[in-house]
């Protein structure tokens, strides 16, 4: 009888595990759509700012069409620019780790490589930014002047910590 009763506790427990794991990864699963099915195809990070400035600015129907626009063309920008240039010159400024008698002016001209393309970030996202402000009524931009920079902090990529993508093989070093 005793060994019947600690077959059926047993029994109970895994059943009561069980379903708890089923409920949680359900939830996790739900949540993940929720966040990223905005139907845009953005980062979060990015639809969140589209979807603050819209409410925050109150745009209407036509300036909404005008900042997606505008919006997807800056996200263009910034893919190129990250891709090819941006990528491509912090790769060429790490691959001067090779040679051990590099000179500090050869690191300086491929570090201002990567810095370049970090401006040119900059400055199409100032220009993205300055087109959205010119779509808005005075009233609209006394409130864009008020929460830019609230705008620009939702933008931030989040930091990351230890060595960039593909630069740690598990031995603590760059890819051989």
């Amino acid at each position: 009888m005793n060994n019947f009763t600690n077959n059926r506790w047993v029994t109970i427990i895994i059943l009561l595990l069980l379903t708890a794991n089923m409920v949680t990864l359900t939830l996790l699963w739900t949540g993940k759509r929720q966040v990223g099915s905005t139907g845009n195809k953005l980062p979060p990070a990015q639809g969140q700012v589209f979807e603050f400035l819209t409410r925050e600015l109150n745009l209407d129907a036509a300036q909404q069409e005008s900042y997606k626009k505008l919006r997807d063309e800056h996200q263009a920008g910034v893919r190129d620019i990250r891709n090819n240039i941006q990528q491509k010159a912090k790769e060429a400024l790490f691959e001067l780790l090779k040679n051990p008698n590099v000179s500090d002016s050869e690191i300086h001209v491929f570090s201002g490589r990567a810095a370049a393309a970090d401006q040119q970030l900059d400055e199409l996202t100032f220009y993205h930014f300055q087109k959205l402000r010119a779509i808005c009524n005075a009233a609209q931009q006394k409130e864009f002047d008020k929460i830019i920079l609230e705008a620009l902090g939702r933008m931030a990529p989040p930091r990351r910590l230890g060595p960039p993508p593909g630069m740690d093989n598990g031995e603590g070093g760059p890819p051989h």
